[in-house]
């Protein structure tokens, strides 16, 4: 491998080229990931320097990708799922729901879940088989089996959109 980064060759390029000529589990197939972790874990020194030397970018660091910024889109006018009354947040009282949504491989599938936060009663929602499911498509069914329920059990519903911080409430 060391070979390969004095060429110039990305960690990707390497992972690749070796995932084509070694077979499956031979203990030299390693990831980009792999790679990269080797060359920064390295003790501070004249090989750590020579080593990130052979990358194209050359940070002393590893950078992310992102560079600490979410780069999913926003929801316009949110309000965060912290803000929330302290009646929902305690679970004291019923029909207050937290929506979800799992995606299959490649987003070819979807499932719906609605989790009622007193009773942790869980439902799960069949999504049409939109490739991917849209978020129109999503919010109807999800409305459509909530209003199954009986009224004095919807009270309040929040979504997880996602980006680690709990969910948006709507």
């Amino acid at each position: 491998m060391r070979h390969f980064l004095g060429e110039r060759w990305s960690p990707v390029q390497i992972a690749l080229t070796l995932a084509c000529i070694l077979p499956r589990g031979h203990e030299h197939r390693v990831s980009h990931e792999t790679i990269y972790n080797c060359i920064y874990a390295q003790p501070v020194g004249e090989l750590k320097r020579e080593l990130i030397a052979t990358l194209r970018h050359a940070h002393n660091k590893r950078v992310p990708r992102s560079k600490g910024q979410d780069r999913r889109g926003q929801i316009p006018d949110m309000v965060s799922i912290h803000l929330r009354p302290p009646e929902i947040e305690d679970r004291q009282f019923p029909g207050h729901w937290e929506g979800d949504l799992i995606k299959g491989a490649a987003n070819a599938s979807a499932v719906g879940t609605l989790v009622e936060r007193t009773s942790r009663l869980l439902m799960l929602i069949k999504l049409p088989e939109f490739k991917p499911a849209s978020a129109a498509n999503v919010m109807q069914a999800f409305s459509d089996k909530l209003l199954g329920i009986a009224a004095p059990m919807r009270q309040s519903m929040t979504y997880d959109h996602g980006a680690g911080d709990g969910g948006v409430r709507l």
